[in-house]
């Protein structure tokens, strides 16, 4: 049986030293920038090069997260210097979300590994692949996978996969939830969220299809409901079936927990991959006592073994509390590990004193000098007082097993000489031990780190030709009609599997009639099941787009960029949900070919200026996506029947929050409850100094006379000029941005 790494997390150096205590093969910690726990304590500089050299001294493996999307300057002006000292002090690996981070440590920082955080939201074979091919040496999976789809993975790509295995769930697929964002500006892509998906909301169905109807059915029973809080993750039952799964390392959430939750959760862990490792199952059940103890260490009403048994559904959700509840009983600090070492002293009368030291793991030897023993002139000096000194190794990473010792003549040695020896002969044996872990020199530092050069446009905003992008045939209907749209994209998680060839022919023909480009937009996450059932009716997609039909291919992950490459698919264009925060992340795609990228929903008006380029679009109009979900509100509160229904969630300020189900990719959208707006007078100058190549409108919970109504204010607003928008609606952070 091949061991799977356990890798723990380490918010702290007492809670570093703890897990490795505990038995963690490897740590993940976060400094100062740039990690997606911006508000837990995080390592300064200097402890975090010590925590480097620390775990490598105890023969254990340290990665650092990057794991946010970062912005041109800091790229540009941060990110070179900020990782070049962890680099050269040998951090074994990076985690990154960012393909502009992605790209830019890959060219600058050889050597150093490389694995995609579980941000990037990799589902499948085909994003794991591409993520391969762009040079990842490890995939952290999406949280929501089951371990069949897991193993789908591991037997078609040659890449590592690390899978969450304990600790707290986010209701969204990580990456993919702009909730705490949009609403108060605390980006979880900046590692800032404030866990909306943790406070009450009522729910309510409504009674006809589409957002803004005035009747709907309260859902909700007695007392504060949590619909969107899971419960904590705890797959102490399923190390087997996670190893068969092809699982190289089990990963344990918590940099924000303490030191004795975090080492309490590892000690288990280990105690039972160690059983695996060495009878090649775990013998019997999990003892009672230790899920007990999981339990005292932290739980929020409960466990769930999460979506590894492919389960979804309300008992994941800890629906009467979101609290984390803990009491600490389930933890006794250990000793911290230790390199054990051998000793060899020399001392004579007129000769300069030496000891070696020599590591009994690795078989490294030191040599040092230093002090010179003197005739003595009353009582020589006592071996066992000299092996008392020389033995003192604490606060050292060393412990001294065995000691010779050489005392030659009636000698006299100054206690602090055999002090300065002994702490000069540490020192020189720990940069010995760790002098193969650094990476001096190595650092291709750009003589000048400029921006990305953008493909400028010169000419304004062609507000005559417009990108529309529609969830269902209604809305479809209503955006043909309209001549200064240019593009319909329909998605194709409207349709029933069994019908989709059929069904897109059908409406690539009604676009070429009225004059329009069509584009099939793919999910908003890409589940292997799915592929399976576009591969089926790939030859007709395929015939439709080699005859002009099919203009185009939206993307919205990376997945759904990986299938589509695989299976030859021309012109396929970027959704925001691929993020480009940066020009070096624009260019990571441009250079694989992605001709057209919306622009991000979390840039401001500034940031999007210098973002936009020949291949931006920007997305003048929309319900923003607050978070994509594998579960679902209407199963969790009315039981799953498999029929498309539009539920609301309403806050504690009474907004209420369009929810929709999408049952033939299984599939949950939390839609903002109001529009972004970017065509009305107000700020229509500022989209022209943007100058994008494309304006965007979705369309997703509006029924066809709400879209009517919206291209109507387009048209008044836009195209003549004048007025604003006449309904409730945001700039969402247009203005504003985040930090």
């Amino acid at each position: 049986m091949a061991n799977m790494e356990l890798l723990a997390p380490a918010g702290s150096p007492e809670t570093l030293r703890a897990v490795l205590a505990a038995g963690a093969d490897a740590v993940y910690v976060g400094g100062a920038q740039f990690g997606a726990r911006a508000f837990a304590k995080n390592f300064t500089e200097e402890e975090l090069l010590e925590a480097i050299d620390y775990t490598h001294l105890c023969g254990k493996r340290i990665h650092l997260t990057v794991n946010t999307l970062l912005k041109n300057r800091e790229i540009e002006e941060q990110l070179y210097e900020y990782f070049l000292p962890c680099y050269e002090q040998g951090v074994d690996a990076v985690i990154v979300q960012d393909a502009g981070v992605f790209s830019f440590i890959r060219q600058h920082f050889p050597g150093v590994d490389l694995h995609v955080s579980t941000q990037a939201t990799i589902t499948g074979a085909d994003g794991a692949r591409f993520w391969k091919d762009a040079g990842a040496q490890r995939i952290v999976v999406a949280r929501e996978l089951s371990l069949d789809e897991i193993r789908h993975i591991h037997e078609h790509v040659d890449i590592e996969l690390e899978c969450f295995a304990h600790g707290a769930l986010c209701y969204s697929y990580s990456g993919q939830c702009l909730f705490s964002s949009m609403l108060g500006g605390r980006s979880g892509n900046r590692g800032r969220c404030a866990q909306p998906c943790r406070l009450a909301y009522e729910t309510a169905e409504a009674t006809g299809t589409a957002a803004g109807v005035s009747g709907s059915r309260t859902k909700k029973p007695a007392g504060e409901m949590y619909p969107l809080s899971l419960k904590d993750l705890c797959a102490i039952d399923l190390l087997p079936e996670l190893l068969s799964a092809g699982v190289s390392s089990l990963k344990i959430e918590g940099r924000m927990k303490q030191a004795a939750y975090a080492a309490g959760v590892t000690e288990i862990y280990r105690k039972y991959l160690d059983l695996l490792e060495a009878e090649g199952e775990i013998n019997g059940t999990v003892a009672e006592s230790d899920r007990k103890r999981l339990l005292a260490l932290g739980n929020r009403d409960g466990f769930t073994d999460g979506y590894l048994r492919g389960e979804t559904g309300r008992n994941m959700i800890s629906i009467s509390s979101p609290k984390h509840t803990a009491d600490g009983s389930g933890w006794v600090p250990l000793k911290a590990p230790e390199r054990h070492i051998c000793g060899s002293f020399f001392g004579a009368v007129g000769e300069a004193l030496t000891l070696r030291l020599t590591d009994k793991k690795s078989g490294h030897s030191v040599t040092v000098t230093g002090g010179e023993a003197s005739a003595a002139l009353r009582a020589p000096a006592k071996a066992a007082d000299v092996e008392h000194v020389l033995r003192q190794t604490g606060g050292t990473d060393f412990v001294m097993d065995e000691l010779a010792l050489h005392l030659g003549g009636h000698c006299f040695i100054p206690k602090q000489f055999l002090k300065a020896l002994r702490r000069e002969a540490s020192a020189a044996l720990r940069r010995e031990l760790l002098r193969g872990c650094r990476r001096d020199g190595q650092a291709l530092q750009p003589e000048y780190i400029a921006p990305v050069p953008s493909l400028k446009r010169t000419e304004a905003a062609d507000w005559k030709n417009v990108f529309a992008v529609c969830d269902t045939p209604q809305q479809f209907y209503a955006c043909v009609k309209r001549d200064f749209i240019g593009t319909v994209a329909l998605a194709l998680h409207s349709f029933e599997k069994r019908e989709l060839a059929g069904a897109l022919e059908d409406y690539a023909q009604v676009c070429s009639r009225c004059g329009k480009r069509f584009v099939p937009a793919l999910p908003a996450v890409l589940r292997e099941e799915t592929v399976y059932a576009y591969e089926a009716c790939w030859d007709g997609m395929k015939k439709l787009q080699e005859s002009g039909q099919i203009a185009g291919f939206l993307a919205k992950n990376y997945d759904a960029l990986g299938f589509l490459r695989r299976m030859g698919a021309e012109h396929v264009m970027l959704d925001s949900s691929l993020y480009t925060f940066s020009g070096h992340a624009d260019a990571f795609f441009r250079e694989m070919g992605y001709e057209c990228r919306t622009l991000p929903l979390e840039l401001n008006a500034k940031e999007l200026r210098f973002r936009a380029d020949a291949g931006s679009m920007l997305t003048v109009y929309g319900h923003a996506p607050f978070m994509v979900s594998a579960q679902c509100v209407n199963k969790t509160i009315s039981g799953c029947d498999r029929s498309a229904k539009l539920v609301y969630l309403s806050d504690r300020r009474k907004k209420r929050l369009p929810v929709k189900n999408y049952c033939g990719v299984c599939c949950n959208i939390i839609y903002n409850a109001v529009p972004t707006v970017l065509f009305d007078g107000p700020v229509r100058a500022d989209v022209e100094k943007i100058a994008p190549s494309m304006l965007r409108m979705d369309f997703t919970v509006e029924d066809e006379a709400a879209v009517n109504a919206v291209l109507d204010a387009y048209e008044s607003c836009a195209l003549d000029g004048g007025g604003t928008f006449p309904g409730e609606m945001t700039r969402g952070h247009f203005r504003r941005g985040v930090e």
